[in-house]
């Protein structure tokens, strides 16, 4: 979901890029660009959060603590290099 603040800031970016009457195709273009910007490095955010999580409290906490703040994700999908290793000297 958009915030007020990143609309109010994509219309100013375009309005900064294009002037007061840009040409509505290259506007909407342009702000189109910028939402998959943001949506992009929100993306990123969560992988982040993700990867964080596993390293702090282990691949098996990680999915509770996910689904507490929202994410839905499989946590088995990849495992971190320091848990391969483990297992590695392990077995």
């Amino acid at each position: 979901m958009r915030t007020q603040t990143t609309a109010h800031i994509i219309k100013e970016l375009t309005i900064a890029m294009y002037g007061l009457a840009p040409d509505p195709r290259l506007q909407h273009i342009f702000s189109q660009a910028l939402y998959g910007l943001v949506r992009l490095a929100k993306t990123e955010q969560m992988l982040e959060v993700k990867k964080n999580v596993e390293k702090t409290a282990g691949a098996r906490q990680t999915k509770a603590v996910l689904r507490k703040i929202g994410m839905d994700c499989n946590t088995r999908q990849g495992q971190l290099e320091f848990e391969r290793a483990n297992r590695l000297r392990a077995g």
